[in-house]
């Protein structure tokens, strides 16, 4: 079940810390079983992932799927939405508020929903988590851009 959030627009005053049982399962992964994914659960969780793959100049599987954060505001008729969230989820949160996504995001690259991006937070291939300019949101819309996208706002 996706976490849902029902807000308006509010700058939040700091990032999650990591979490120590995130930094456990990283240091087994590379110890262990390098061949399962590390499944981090927030956008500074996959930056420290990227950061500690590159440090151990290996490849490091990761599984967004628990990453299932959605933040619908009604007056500005968006949702931010991290990867994990399937398109029912969205349907769910938005039909709340008398609202319907605008393509299926599921469909990540599909014209109608890249058409209807505003805002993106991504992770750099150098480990760096920053909020997409107006550039890297045209690259996105186009179909692709280096990096790894941790949560996406769109139009609904």
């Amino acid at each position: 079940m996706a976490t849902i959030e029902y807000r308006t627009s509010v700058a939040s005053a700091a990032p999650p810390p990591v979490s120590d049982a995130f930094v456990l399962q990283l240091r087994t992964h590379a110890a262990r079983v390098p061949a399962l994914p590390v499944r981090p659960l927030t956008g500074r969780e996959v930056a420290v992932a990227v950061c500690y793959a590159a440090d151990e100049g290996q490849d490091l599987p990761l599984d967004l799927s628990a990453m299932k954060r959605i933040v619908i505001d009604p007056r500005e008729r968006t949702a931010r939405l991290q990867p994990g969230v399937t398109p029912d989820e969205l349907r769910q949160a938005a039909f709340y508020w008398g609202l319907t996504p605008l393509g299926d995001p599921g469909l990540v690259w599909d014209g109608m929903v890249l058409e209807n991006l505003v805002a993106a937070h991504v992770v750099t291939p150098g480990g760096e988590l920053v909020e997409a300019d107006d550039a890297l949101l045209r690259e996105l819309r186009r179909g692709g851009a280096p990096g790894i996208v941790v949560d996406a706002t769109y139009r609904l």
